[in-house]
């Protein structure tokens, strides 16, 4: 069975998770986007499916924090647009002789490697899509040949991906998995992640720092 390769945008971590502002400090945003990039690539390492990864961004950290992972780091233009660079490093990609590409985001702490192992394996061609379960976005999109569609990353787009590719005339395949569908983004994504029984750094990290014993009290306090 053929493997795919991944590719995952990573914002600078110091500009990562505004929307948090608020429930956690500018630090603490960045150590949890940090911290699930490394459960995404945990869950990408866990399946033989995935031949290799490419992490796309400038964040100054990514080569230590990677460090033992495999991926490979590829700098994002400055000033290009993230859906071009997205588009450009697919190209390039696909130059080099891969044939199935999976983008998917950095913030995803519950994927596991069985979900990842689903999504590869009922592909076939095409776009296989796994939508965000809440606000109609793109959470995982498997594209062979890697350049078959453009990124058309934004509000709803999910649909737009999924009508760009009919478009064309491009073969889709629309699943849900429930380890794509959960992008931590709001307060209310990380509630809902410090429900969660599973055993990834995020929630690791979320407790040993404290930080879910005091979001737990606020929300306590909030509700009495």
């Amino acid at each position: 069975m053929a493997g795919a390769w991944a590719l995952i945008p990573v914002k600078p971590f110091a500009l990562a998770k505004t929307r948090l502002e608020g429930l956690l400090n500018r630090d603490e945003c960045a150590q949890l986007a940090a911290h699930m990039l490394l459960d995404v690539l945990r869950a990408l390492g866990a399946t033989p499916l995935i031949e290799g990864i490419t992490l796309l961004g400038n964040e100054p950290q990514l080569a230590a924090l990677t460090a033992g992972s495999g991926a490979r780091l590829l700098p994002e233009p400055a000033g290009m647009d993230y859906r071009q660079a997205l588009n450009e490093a697919a190209a390039a990609l696909a130059t080099q002789g891969v044939r199935q590409l999976l983008v998917l985001p950095a913030d995803l702490p519950t994927l596991t490697g069985a979900d990842v192992r689903r999504l590869v394996e009922g592909h076939h061609s095409g776009l296989s899509l796994c939508p965000a379960a809440r606000d109609g976005g793109s959470n995982a999109l498997l594209l062979s040949p890697p350049t078959a569609i453009p990124f058309l990353y934004g509000p709803d787009s999910a649909q737009r991906h999924l009508a760009a590719a009919r478009t064309v005339g491009v073969a889709t395949r629309h699943i849900e998995l429930a380890g794509f569908a959960r992008d931590i983004d709001t307060p209310d994504d990380v509630y809902w992640l410090l429900e969660q029984r599973i055993a990834c750094a995020t929630l690791a990290w979320l407790k040993s720092s404290g930080i879910r014993d005091r979001l737990r009290r606020q929300q306590k306090d909030r509700d009495s």
